[in-house]
């Protein structure tokens, strides 16, 4: 694993491949956790979705993980999710109802209970009014800022090609730094799926006690170039509001491979 600091006082860790990415990122989940329970008795985690999260989600449930992990003491939340019902393939719930909320294969019972799982309102007919009650239970289960933004304990986040994290686009009004918590935000034309989101803003990531940006693949490498090295602003680059001090990127060596320094 290669360490260093980078824009925003941000922490760089690159790691062999996906594999060694999903591991170190539970790795830094548990200690966040832990962490987290030790001070204040919960861990609000703040999860995304995509395919790297299953993995990450396997790997709290490996041996190596699952007894370190106070699961009775977690809350999962999600960043993002498409305005779909739960029960569609394209809901970011599906990896969680698959690897934390069933047992597993080898007989175990599920470590956490749906009450832990805080869903977006997607039966809601109209998005706005789903996100604004989305953020209202957010604000009123944890710590807020001075701002009256929620407090999570890790918000993790995936990298999109475009450079967009959460449901945060590329010229979203959710990039401005008086963006409401959340939002209904419309169906992209330009990545896929195309439906309807349901999405925080850019203002949980500078509150967050910690933020955990992922990606791995080659495909990444030059958007990441972008954001990481790059001057563009955050309007073009959403993700670049996770280069915090208090964030750690996470990469594997196929999604950094366009680093300067590298």
């Amino acid at each position: 694993m290669t360490l260093r600091t980078i824009a925003g006082g941000a922490e760089l860790r690159v790691v062999a491949d996906a594999s060694a990415l999903a591991t170190t990122a539970a790795e830094t989940i548990v200690a966040a956790a832990e962490r987290a329970v030790a001070e204040r008795g919960a861990f609000h985690l703040c999860s995304t979705g995509g395919s790297t999260p299953a993995a990450i989600y396997a790997a709290l449930r490996s041996t190596a993980f699952a007894s370190r992990m106070p699961w009775r003491q977690t809350t999962i939340w999600l960043g993002d999710d498409r305005f779909v019902p739960r029960s569609d393939p394209h809901s970011n719930l599906a990896a969680i109802d698959a690897v934390l909320l069933a047992p597993h294969a080898d007989g175990s019972a599920a470590p956490m209970s749906t009450a832990q799982v805080e869903a977006w309102s997607t039966e809601t007919p109209n998005a706005d009014d789903a996100a604004r009650a989305y953020a209202a239970r957010a604000t009123a289960a944890l710590s807020i800022n001075e701002s009256g933004v929620p407090i999570f304990d890790l918000v993790l986040i995936g990298i999109g090609g475009d450079g967009h994290c959460l449901s945060v686009f590329p010229g979203s009004p959710l990039t401005a730094p008086d963006a409401p918590i959340a939002a209904g935000v419309a169906a992209p034309t330009h990545i896929e799926p195309h439906l309807p989101r349901l999405s925080f803003s850019l203002r949980i990531l500078a509150a967050a006690r910690a933020v955990l940006p992922l990606a791995a693949g080659a495909a990444k490498g030059e958007v990441l170039a972008r954001i990481i090295d790059g001057s563009e602003p955050i309007a073009t680059l959403p993700a670049k509001a996770a280069l915090l001090p208090t964030a750690t990127w996470l990469l594997d060596e196929a999604a950094a491979s366009k680093l300067t320094g590298r």
